[in-house]
């Protein structure tokens, strides 16, 4: 089935690792599944059972655009990587400096930092805003990973950088599992009125049961989403490998999306299968 889109796609969102190269705080030996080495010779390899073409590396690190130039060096030798979200830390006084460096560099699109690393109000603090500010005077755009408790806390920051394109991720990681929709229905329909603001349909899979999901449990989720955002402002993303954690692969991820939003015409789907993360992070779509 995923063959038959008649479009090549662009992943928003994906991963890889060197476990000896970076210290990461997760994936941990808990995560045995993920817990090793993955390369972008991996992704490419799941990525011919997709129309997926092009796809965008985002962050494991905080404040580490070390991780962002080891992977723009491996984009050498795989042209399928069409952009890199660093880790790049917001208060820093260097702050300019790395910027200045970073944008010397081409596949550089994009800034995100994990909040499950800080305390639940740090996008609210004037420093992180001093941040924000850089990126917005600059057309750089902003990753927002988020769960359901920082929600809250959104609306007041995209308000205030309204040149500053954001993106949700994981649509904010709703409580699937436990089939809750209520406050965060309400909360992610309060940040869609923000026309800077964007969403990536990604890492549903590991917010539901791993080894029972079905495809209606996230119907009411993506249903949701579109209708606050749109099919202007949705992008695909696979969260490969981490998706791989919920019994699943690269292939069925995507067939997944394509089942839920099945009901679109070919001209939506190619908005969201391609087309906005083609324009939020300004990839170059040239063939691989």
């Amino acid at each position: 089935m995923s063959n038959s889109i008649g479009f090549d796609c662009v992943d928003s969102h994906f991963h890889i690792w060197d476990l000896q190269n970076f210290q990461y705080p997760w994936p941990t030996a808990a995560e045995a599944a993920i817990f090793k080495n993955f390369s972008p010779k991996d992704l490419q390899e799941n990525l011919t059972k997709t129309p997926v073409r092009h796809a965008v590396f985002v962050q494991c690190l905080n404040g580490s655009p070390e991780e962002a130039k080891w992977v723009i060096q491996q984009a050498k030798d795989c042209p399928f990587i069409k952009g890199v979200v660093a880790g790049i830390d917001l208060t820093s006084p260097k702050l300019q400096e790395v910027l200045d460096e970073m944008q010397k560099l081409p596949l550089f699109k994009g800034v995100r930092h994990i909040l499950d690393m800080e305390e639940a109000d740090w996008i609210t603090r004037e420093d992180v805003h001093a941040g924000l500010k850089v990126l917005e005077g600059r057309g750089i755009s902003y990753d927002l990973l988020l769960r359901p408790p920082l929600l809250k806390y959104i609306p007041g920051v995209v308000s205030k950088f309204p040149k500053l394109k954001f993106v949700v991720d994981h649509i904010a990681k709703p409580y699937v599992k436990d089939k809750k929709i209520d406050g965060w229905r309400e909360e992610i329909a309060e940040i869609a009125k923000y026309p800077n603001v964007y969403c990536k349909l990604s890492g549903l899979v590991t917010e539901a049961d791993w080894q029972s999901w079905k495809k209606e449990h996230f119907q009411p989720y993506i249903d949701h989403v579109l209708r606050c955002f749109g099919v202007d402002r949705c992008m695909f993303g696979s969260d490969w490998p981490v998706c791989t954690l919920a019994n699943t692969d690269y292939k069925g991820t995507f067939d997944l999306v394509q089942d839920l939003l099945s009901s679109l015409s070919t001209d939506d789907k190619k908005k969201i299968f391609r087309q906005n993360a083609a324009d939020f992070y300004r990839l170059d779509l040239t063939l691989n």
